[in-house]
C-alpha cells in the first residue's frame, strides 16, 4: 500500500521537475508511531501529549537529518485497501492544491531539499484514515 502512496507523491514531484523521494524504513517507523498516537485518541496533531518533538522522534528512530518536516491528514474510507489508498492519495492531492500563504503541506511535498520520506497510512475502526508524511534531507 505504501508503495502506491509513495508513487502518487513522487509523480507530483517528477511533474514539478524534482527528484523522487526515497522511502526510509526508519523514518516510516517514526511516522507509524505518530499515526498510532493520533488514532489512539490524540487526534490530528503534530505533537501528542507526552510525545517527543518532531526532530527528537526522528533521531530516536535512527534517522540522521539536518532539515525536517511533517504533513498529517485525516479522511475516511471503507475497510479495503483500494479505498484506503484512494483516501491517502486524495489527502495528498488536497495538500498539493494548497495556495500561498497557507501552503505548508504543498511546500513539504515539493521541497527540493528533502530527499527521504517516511509514510504511515492507518485506518481506525471508526473508518477514519490517518496519514503521516515525514520528510528529511
Amino acid at each position: 500500500m505504501l508503495d502506491q502512496v509513495l508513487a502518487h507523491i513522487n509523480s507530483a514531484r517528477t511533474s514539478s521537475g524534482l527528484s523522487a523521494y526515497t522511502l526510509s524504513a526508519d523514518l516510516s517507523k517514526a511516522s507509524a508511531a505518530h499515526s498510532a498516537l493520533m488514532v489512539g485518541g490524540c487526534g490530528l496533531s503534530h505533537q501528542c501529549a507526552g510525545e517527543a518533538g518532531l526532530g527528537d522522534r526522528f533521531t530516536a528512530a535512527g534517522v540522521s537529518w539536518t532539515s525536517a518536516g511533517e504533513n498529517i491528514g485525516q479522511g475516511n474510507a471503507g475497510n479495503n485497501q483500494a479505498e484506503i489508498i484512494a483516501a491517502a492519495n486524495g489527502l495528498t492531492d488536497l495538500m498539493l492544491a494548497e495556495v500561498a500563504p497557507n501552503d505548508g503541506h504543498r511546500k513539504n511535498l515539493l521541497n527540493s531539499g528533502f530527499k527521504r520520506i517516511g509514510l504511515a497510512v492507518t485506518r481506525g475502526a471508526d473508518g477514519r484514515v490517518w496519514v503521516t508524511q515525514d520528510f528529511v534531507n
